[in-house]
């Protein structure tokens, strides 16, 4: 079903993928006007960064468009945006459509992104195991009793969760449900749990706020403007990377930008932006902008971790 999908969201490309694009002789880098196709899952951070290029290019105009990661490249490879963010990379189908009519594409790889676990505050899990994020995402379980690692008895403080487990996620096909697929399940499946599917990130939000049954997944970057805005309502689960029978690190690692760094949070995807334009117009000027120090800050300002800037990692003593 996933396969077709993206084959029938794709097939316009094959016939325009050869066009060429006309530029406008009046643009440069830091001139001149065009449509950003932005993965909905990384707005926050995207609203900050199209503001920081224009304010430092104020002859540049960006309007940015919000969908998901695939129509995304739908319109690129049909010529209709100049430029995407997402928050993957290419898709084996994707690339194959280019390699079939050997066409280059460049990738900017801008940053890294975590993927949050989250649950209503009214859950009483505290964290989750990997493996039992894969036995919800195959549908292997579905009722959290079910969980390896079970959910604290927490009677006494008067909050009870039973019953069946609802994976909230953004509407398909999206980069974080792809993430998950290749993450949780190898490439060997795809996601055979009970989705609820919203078309933006503050709609699982709300969802997952009000059902403790929930669990959904959103980016690091909306998950720092919930803890920005101070909302308890929601928590991000930390994750366990291995099962307790099982060799190396078993403690869960909260969904944190140094985690990311050092490979541990298990949960990650990569932030890729392309473009066919050709450099000194304003899509590349914007791209980058955003591998620059400047562009990398506004990622590391929504815990989503750079590229192209050193982290340090200062261990606690």
């Amino acid at each position: 079903m996933k396969r077709s999908l993206f084959l029938s969201l794709l097939c316009l490309a094959l016939a325009a993928c050869g066009k060429q694009q006309h530029v406008p002789q009046s643009e440069s880098a830091t001139s001149g006007h065009f449509q950003l196709v932005a993965d909905e899952v990384l707005k926050p951070a995207v609203d900050s960064l199209v503001a920081g290029f224009m304010q430092e290019n104020p002859d540049v105009t960006i309007s940015v468009k919000y969908t998901s990661a695939t129509e995304a490249v739908r319109e690129l490879l049909n010529h209709q945006a100049r430029a995407i963010l997402i928050d993957r990379g290419l898709t084996p189908i994707e690339r194959g459509i280019l390699a079939k009519d050997s066409i280059q594409l460049p990738a900017f790889k801008l940053a890294l992104d975590g993927i949050g676990v989250l649950v209503s505050q009214k859950n009483p899990l505290d964290a989750i195991a990997k493996s039992d994020l894969v036995r919800i995402m195959s549908g292997k379980i579905a009722n959290w009793s079910g969980l390896v690692r079970p959910v604290p008895d927490k009677a006494n403080a008067g909050r009870k969760i039973a019953g069946e487990i609802t994976v909230a996620l953004p509407a398909y096909p999206s980069s974080i449900e792809f993430a998950l697929d290749s993450i949780l399940l190898a490439d060997s499946g795809t996601t055979a749990a009970h989705v609820l599917r919203f078309s933006t990130s503050d709609s699982i939000i709300g969802y997952v706020r009000q059902n403790p049954n929930a669990i959904g997944f959103i980016s690091s970057a909306w998950y720092h403007e919930l803890t920005a805005s101070n909302d308890t309502s929601v928590k991000a689960l930390p994750v366990e990377p291995a099962d307790l029978s099982s060799e190396g690190l078993i403690e869960p690692v909260l969904l944190n930008m140094a985690y990311v760094a050092e490979g541990l949070y298990p949960l990650a995807t990569p932030v890729t932006a392309y473009s066919f334009d050709v450099p000194d117009t304003p899509p590349r000027g914007f791209l980058a902008y955003a591998a620059t120090a400047h562009g990398q800050i506004v990622f590391k300002n929504f815990d989503v971790l750079p590229t192209t800037q050193p982290i340090r990692i200062v261990k606690s003593q």
